[in-house]
């Protein structure tokens, strides 16, 4: 398999880990990856023989020591250089994610260190996300996704979940952006859709958009 492959499947399979199982499923990786379950399968056994992961037929994929070390460190590289293209270089939050996938490449610690200490060392990314320290620490928070808030209650918003430009635009359309402060009027009993407040505006946001926010209650 290719560098670049490999770093691919260990990336995504770590960010579709959860505090709740570190197992993850092949249709979940074929889905988040674009790829065809048959090839997914296969390239699952390859890393299994190079020892990345543990795969297993039946139960599903998780990384060993070595692909979660792999894994934390390209990951690192990604939300990194996202930082560095938002902040230093201006470009949108719709546009960073996949021009990091191409740089997150480049096997080069004293450069992504160079580029976080210019930044600041930040914490997250554009979209919210937690960025691993040099030693692969990711500090936790207590934010929860906007489906778990409750009516009469107001957050800030901390990240989202769905990165693609299509979603990223039609929260800055409503000026949903990371740091913005909503306030929940009410919840549908039906779909679980939300009436907020933000900037003094009203915006209806339907459960699916719900599950992609991330927010820190007030």
């Amino acid at each position: 398999m290719r560098p670049e492959t490999i770093e691919n499947y260990l990336k995504t399979i770590y960010n579709l880990t959860t505090a709740k199982t570190q197992v993850v499923s092949n249709s979940d990786l074929s889905s988040r990856l674009g790829i065809n379950p048959a090839s997914v399968t296969e390239s699952l056994k390859k890393l299994h023989e190079l020892k990345y992961v543990i795969y297993e037929k039946s139960y599903g994929t998780r990384l060993t020591a070595s692909g979660t070390k792999l894994a934390v460190s390209i990951v690192r590289r990604h939300r990194i250089w996202e930082t560095y293209l938002a902040k230093e270089l201006g470009f949108g939050w719709e546009e960073v994610h996949e021009i990091a996938e191409e740089l997150e490449h480049v096997r080069n610690d004293k450069l992504i260190q160079k580029l976080a200490d210019i930044l600041g060392n930040p914490r997250f990314d554009p979209h919210g996300d937690p960025i691993p320290d040099a030693k692969g620490k990711v500090k936790r928070t207590n934010f929860i996704p906007l489906t778990q808030a409750v009516a009469g209650k107001n957050y800030f918003i901390r990240g989202v979940t769905d990165h693609s430009s299509v979603f990223l635009k039609y929260l800055d359309k409503h000026h949903l952006r990371i740091g913005a402060e909503i306030d929940i009027r009410s919840i549908e009993e039906f779909d679980g859709s939300k009436v907020v407040i933000c900037e003094k505006k009203e915006i209806i946001l339907t459960s699916k958009v719900n599950e992609y926010i991330i927010v820190e209650e007030k």
